[in-house]
């Protein structure tokens, strides 16, 4: 499990503190309802930057004043600087609670070559074809998901157009022939792997793009 601090270590994407009044565009603001620490830092933004006091704050603001007027003889109190150090207190602990949801949150959704998005709660591996082939393959492989009663393979076109598709209860499935051909030199074709309990989808594989590599033509000797 990831730990909540490198949740909110930066990465590339984190827009720069300087513009975070600014409009974003569509990626920023995608990245930004993913990220822990922008969510954190925008919220403190907006925190510090609200003109209003609420009714709250103005009792807490004096209260923390009078007190410090009669322990150390503080003639002046700036509620302004109370409100950064208390939105700062606040948005901390928003931070350490967005950190744990990062870790708690409902397993990712991956898309899919059919297209809907599904829920993965396991992990499922592809062993064989990925990448770049010599030949064209005679079966397709991948890793055990634990529970899975049976899986569903799928081969396409790079559009999505479905070519082939096969049910098995074993973590590899050969090919009839009539597939086999399908990969052709030069081609590129798409496939992918679901695991099922029953009828409950319990993983699905990243889709794999595999080609068969165009051999060099030969030199007469």
């Amino acid at each position: 499990m990831t730990d909540w601090k490198d949740a909110l270590a930066p990465s590339p994407e984190c827009i720069d503190l300087a513009r975070l009044g600014e409009k974003l565009d569509a990626a920023e603001r995608a990245h930004v309802d993913t990220c822990a620490r922008c969510q954190a830092e925008l919220a403190m933004f907006r925190e510090i930057s609200r003109e209003e006091t609420s009714a709250g704050e103005a009792r807490e603001v004096e209260w923390v004043a009078s007190e410090l007027r009669r322990r150390n003889n503080v003639v002046a109190f700036r509620p302004k600087a109370w409100r950064v150090l208390y939105a700062a207190a606040a948005v901390l602990v928003m931070v350490i609670g967005i950190g744990y949801w990062m870790q708690m949150r409902e397993p990712a959704i991956d898309a899919t070559i059919d297209g809907p998005s599904v829920y993965r709660s396991a992990r499922l591996d592809v062993i064989a074809p990925v990448g770049d082939l010599v030949q064209a393959p005679n079966e397709l492989r991948w890793t055990a998901v634990p529970d899975a009663s049976r899986y569903r393979v799928q081969i396409a076109e790079v559009d999505g157009t479905l070519l082939w598709s096969a049910g098995t209860t074993q973590a590899n499935v050969a090919l009839p022939p009539a597939v086999i051909a399908q990969f052709a030199p030069g081609k590129s074709l798409l496939w992918e792997v679901k695991a099922f309990r029953g009828e409950e989808m319990l993983a699905s594989s990243e889709t794999q793009t595999v080609r068969v590599s165009v051999a060099p033509p030969r030199k007469d000797r």
